[in-house]
């Protein structure tokens, strides 16, 4: 599982059509993992971009974002911390 940004983690299947899966990850009482809010992709590059507006949504409908200003600043935030765990990962 990767980390995307905040509470968002991707994972892939071997399913066609749609094989990136992002979303909440919950483990069960059975110590499974599921994805809350699971969000299926054809592509990396739209489950990342996609996660990456989600994540904005969520701060504004919260009430957390109230500006144009600010939504954008988030959004860069949002971008910055995508590429940050993009930089661990590769060092690490």
């Amino acid at each position: 599982m990767i980390h995307l940004i905040g509470n968002y983690y991707m994972t892939a299947d071997k399913k066609p059509g749609c094989p990136y899966v992002v979303g909440i990850p919950r483990q069960t009482e059975d110590k499974c993992v599921i994805m809350r809010q699971a969000r299926y992709y054809p592509t990396l590059v739209r489950a990342v971009t996609e996660t990456a507006e989600i994540a904005l949504r969520d701060k504004i409908a919260s009430g957390e974002i109230v500006t144009l200003k600010a939504a954008v600043e988030e959004f860069r935030s949002i971008k910055d911390e995508i590429l940050n765990n993009i930089k661990n990962e590769t060092e690490g």
